[in-house]
């Protein structure tokens, strides 16, 4: 029924009410309300009918159109627009298809002159695929989402190492996917401290994915505390049997989309994809069990760019902005600014001492000033 009801919204809003749309994103962009825009996409069929119907006309006629889905709020005010394509990445990788991404770039740089935006975000693989296949260079405004995802999978790491009361040197990692991200990945946890190790796998032009020695998997898997699964479906982590590899008690920092269940498997399985922010939240929820206060780790760039007015010009520029924004991993409990808290006008009258956001409650122990 949901499916059934976002298809409707996605459609009326892609056909029926297209130009009225855009006319209502233009009033918002006068008033300077909209800061960023986000480009999604569909990793799969499935995914694409979270969205859009499976009827070949309208998938071939929104192919390359980028379509408003859903807002991205601060508090009660919109700050952005995330919009959705139904090209999966493997086709956008092909080259016969660079007009295709082409058409995205341009469209993409229309929505943000008419939406008066400073940032616009690319997910998951669009920015790689931009950059490395079509040549299309990711400078500002367009963010691609390597930072990001860098800052989402160290900070869910030192957040369970954190709540297990262990230090980096006291745990080991493997990371099983390699590629851009791994790469860049294991190069940032070890420059932190952690004792990495890469699992390297082989990809099928069809898409399935193998391990490249699966006795070589085996040594490097047997002892490990933390695998980082950067395979891009749950399935293929399955069809590896890595949650046969690697021991019981260890923790799979999950990054793949559709996720792996954790009632699949015996090891302890979190999601390394989620940041999270006081007030920013997608409207509507993204599909795929995400939660409102989530937000994709590919989003942070643009977000962070946006929010602090600054063009990020490098990675050690954008964790120290990111830091000082109060980005989190989403493992953490949800907890209000002090400062945020005190300057509210409903709540100014209060001096509080600790404050926790339980799904949108707040519990507060509080002392009335003197």
């Amino acid at each position: 029924m949901t499916r059934f009801f976002r298809q409707f919204i996605f459609v009326l809003f892609a056909v029926v009410l297209r130009w009225p749309i855009w006319m209502l994103i233009w009033l918002a962009g006068r008033s300077g309300l909209l800061k960023t825009l986000f480009l999604i996409y569909p990793t799969d069929k499935s995914e694409c009918l979270d969205f859009c119907p499976d009827i070949k006309m309208l998938r071939d006629f929104l192919s390359g159109r980028p379509t408003p889905a859903g807002l991205i709020m601060n508090g009660w005010l919109p700050m952005g627009v995330y919009l959705v394509i139904p090209d999966q990445a493997l086709e956008l990788m092909l080259k016969k298809n660079r007009y295709v991404v082409e058409r995205i770039v341009r469209r993409m740089q229309w929505i943000q002159k008419l939406a008066g935006a400073q940032t616009i975000g690319l997910a998951g693989q669009l920015g790689p695929i931009f950059e490395k296949r079509h040549g299309i260079p990711m400078v500002h405004p367009f963010y691609s989402s390597m930072d990001g995802n860098l800052f989402s999978i160290k900070t869910a790491i030192d957040h369970i190492l954190s709540t297990a009361k262990k230090r980096p040197w006291q745990v080991s990692v493997a990371i099983v996917g390699g590629g851009e991200l791994g790469e860049e990945l294991q190069g940032y946890l070890t420059s932190g401290g952690y004792e990495t190790t890469m699992v390297d796998v082989r990809y099928a032009r069809n898409g399935d994915v193998r391990l490249s020695d699966e006795q070589a998997a085996d040594d490097q898997l047997c002892d490990k505390s933390i695998v980082i699964n950067l395979l891009p479906r749950g399935k293929d982590f399955m069809g590896c049997r890595l949650h046969e590899r690697i021991p019981g008690s260890a923790t799979v920092v999950d990054f793949s989309r559709p996720p792996i269940r954790p009632q699949d498997i015996r090891q302890k399985v979190v999601m390394g994809n989620r940041v999270q922010r006081q007030g920013i939240r997608f409207l509507m929820k993204l599909p795929g069990g995400w939660k409102g206060h989530e937000l994709p780790a590919c989003s942070m760039p643009s977000l962070v760019a946006a929010l602090s007015g600054v063009m990020i010009a490098s990675r050690e520029q954008f964790l120290e902005i990111a830091e000082g924004l109060t980005f989190c991993t989403g493992l953490e409990e949800r907890r209000t600014q002090l400062g945020w808290l005190r300057s509210n006008r409903w709540l100014g009258a209060l001096d509080v001492q600790k404050t926790t956001v339980y799904d949108g409650r707040i519990s507060c122990d509080v002392l009335p000033f003197l």
